[in-house]
């Protein structure tokens, strides 16, 4: 089984995710088809503000085969603003179907210490001032590409350790999807391990938002495509 919602999004000067110059993140609404080796699914991505004013970053994914559910994925990262700076303050994610999983981070930021759980086990992370979860840490390297930043690396919660995210963006292009053509941003993720790779498309008329993904692990090949997205109100629309 693929992992869309832990493949996607963690990009000449590195930086160690300091965003002095964020700007509040646009809301969108997105919609995916995904394929892996012939396996078709669909997912759905959203960034919504909540009563509170804190924001929502949502993943979720649904992968049927003969009318029967194989899995279901739905991540979630409530995060607020402030001082131009992305704060994660819970991420919870749940896969449901012929496997179960969860994990849940809660932050506390007056002590500088988050819980991370994993099923039943659970672990004490110590706090940097930009340590983020598998969700967050995608607003983190997206808001550092619009900055103009081409290489960056960000502290991401992984269960009982900090892993460091390295990114890098390759050039820009025309990438066409079943939605249409659009200007984009390459990306990739740098790993050590030469049997996974990820390469991921953003687009630059419309904030940065994912339009493809392609992940290879262990030979399996993973492809994520935009079908339709809203951001900001406004139906995204491709080149003409």
């Amino acid at each position: 089984m693929f992992s869309f919602s832990r493949a996607i999004i963690p990009v000449l000067t590195l930086v160690s995710a300091s965003f002095s110059v964020a700007q509040a993140p646009s809301q969108y609404s997105l919609d995916y088809r995904a394929n892996a080796n012939g396996i078709a699914a669909k997912a759905n991505r959203s960034l919504t503000l909540q009563v509170n004013q804190s924001l929502q970053l949502s993943n979720t994914l649904e992968v049927n085969l003969g009318g029967q559910l194989v899995a279901r994925i739905e991540q979630i990262s409530i995060f607020e603003f402030i001082d131009n700076q992305f704060k994660p303050t819970v991420y919870s994610y749940q896969q449901t179907g012929l496997s179960q999983e969860t994990q849940t981070v809660d932050y506390n930021w007056g002590t500088l210490v988050a819980i991370s759980t994993g099923d039943d086990e659970s672990w004490t992370i110590e706090l940097s001032s930009n340590t983020f979860d598998q969700l967050s840490h995608q607003l983190a390297l997206r808001q550092a590409l619009m900055n103009g930043t081409t290489n960056i690396e960000l502290a991401v919660i992984d269960e009982d350790k900090i892993e460091i995210y390295r990114y890098r963006a390759i050039n820009e292009e025309v990438i066409n999807t079943p939605l249409g053509a659009f200007n984009s941003t390459v990306v990739e993720r740098i790993r050590n391990d030469e049997d996974r790779s990820t390469i991921f498309w953003l687009a630059n008329d419309w904030e940065f938002v994912l339009i493809r993904m392609e992940q290879t692990n262990s030979g399996l090949t993973t492809v994520l495509e935009l079908d339709e997205g809203i951001v900001e109100g406004v139906p995204i629309v491709p080149l003409n």
